[in-house]
């Protein structure tokens, strides 16, 4: 899943509208409706506000599964 999709799932579940979200981070609500479209993703330095936002880790924010990458890293060791 992609950090758009993720920003728009978040926001739905905390029923948060693009503007809103705009007006939180101090961007425009285009730019929320271009990071959830895909088209562009936000600044890293947004990161940390977005997850202080939603109440998730950046793992969380960014898509990251760590156990799956734990698997991947023990597969690697194991070789």
């Amino acid at each position: 899943m992609s950090i758009g999709s993720n920003i728009k799932r978040l926001r739905r579940e905390h029923d948060i509208t693009q503007e809103q979200l705009a007006e939180y981070l101090g961007i425009t609500s285009r730019a929320i409706s271009q990071w959830e479209c895909g088209r562009t993703a936000p600044d890293i330095s947004q990161i940390p506000a977005l997850c202080h936002i939603f109440d998730v880790s950046s793992d969380t924010l960014l898509g990251i599964d760590i156990e799956k990458n734990n698997e991947e890293i023990y597969k690697y060791i194991d070789q």
